[in-house]
């Protein structure tokens, strides 16, 4: 999302006029967005929520602490990256229900992380199975409010996608990659295309090898992509849950499309897992172990994540 406005970025505004800014009005005139994208319409991407660090939020307040996106996939299960567990679930949050990230009328939904769950074949090195289920402490209220912000779950993908399909991409990353760009106060959303995984291969060879059980959307001419802050959440094809941002090389750059897990290809797991009982599931933060080369070069779409690469 490549953004020049300062209405719709988090700049020196203070918190209280964060969350008078109107993310239902026509925003043709607040330039571009999540790379190329822009405002989010209300009712358009029910599912969608963002997963806050508890911890920075008490320190800088509600809505600072958003570090990935995720999908409402049952009223008290989200699906996101693996890569984004990079703190405990008790310092969790799921919050739904709002395009405003600052948000807090009551419309605002949030409940508190019970577990979590990496897949098993999930490899920090590889890339792979860049996939993890959250299990929340309470169910969300479906329909509540009535209305464009009632909240819902989406389906999962029964098939794979199909090249050139246009499915949209949603979140609050930033709008350009950088250090120190920011992000937008209102959900983004942009139109991508599914591209042969084969040509995307070739592309980012240079970089990374792409992972098997992975779809590469965007386009090759660059200028639209997820970026930083978008990690884990979706890629939205027909009304259905395609594909979860993983990985990048920059944010929009041309050659470069956007690396997305393949829901498809992961839909036995996630069902199965569904039907465990998350009591078994992880609940402390065990760590990321990065390669030399990793460092530095794949940008993860985590803004937590961002933070220890850059460190490191």
């Amino acid at each position: 999302m490549n953004d020049s406005s300062s209405t719709n970025e988090t700049t020196r505004m203070t918190k209280e006029e964060y969350r008078r800014v109107d993310c239902d009005e026509d925003s043709s005139d607040l330039g571009e967005r999540i790379v190329g994208g822009r405002n989010a319409r209300p009712g358009e991407a029910p599912f969608h929520v963002s997963l806050p660090n508890l911890s920075h939020e008490r320190r800088h307040g509600f809505g600072s602490g958003l570090f990935c996106g995720g999908s409402l996939i049952t009223a008290d299960r989200v699906l996101t990256a693996a890569h984004c567990f990079t703190t405990p679930p008790s310092n969790m949050a799921v919050v739904a229900g709002v395009l405003n990230r600052y948000d807090r009328s009551e419309r605002m939904q949030q409940q508190p992380v019970f577990r979590y769950l990496r897949h098993p074949s999930w490899n920090s090195r590889t890339l792979r199975a860049d996939l993890g289920l959250v299990a929340l402490a309470a169910p969300f209220r479906f329909d509540v409010p009535p209305g464009a912000y009632a909240v819902h779950a989406i389906e999962l993908a029964n098939r794979a996608p199909d090249e050139g399909a246009r499915c949209t991409i949603y979140g609050w990353g930033q709008t350009e990659a950088g250090r120190k760009r920011l992000q937008p106060i209102c959900l983004q959303a942009a139109t991508v295309s599914v591209l042969d995984l084969d040509r995307c291969n070739r592309s980012l060879h240079t970089v990374v090898t792409v992972p098997d059980g992975t779809l590469c959307a965007g386009s090759f001419a660059g200028g639209v992509d997820s970026c930083q802050g978008d990690s884990g959440g979706a890629l939205a094809c027909g009304g259905a849950l395609y594909g979860v941002v993983s990985f990048g090389w920059g944010c929009g750059s041309p050659r470069f499309p956007g690396i997305y897990t393949d829901v498809f290809a992961y839909r036995a797991w996630i069902v199965q897992s569904l039907e465990s009982d998350p009591v078994g599931w992880s609940s402390a933060c065990t760590g990321l172990r990065w390669s030399a080369g990793a460092l530095g070069v794949i940008i993860m779409f985590n803004t937590e994540l961002l933070l220890l690469l850059l460190l490191s």
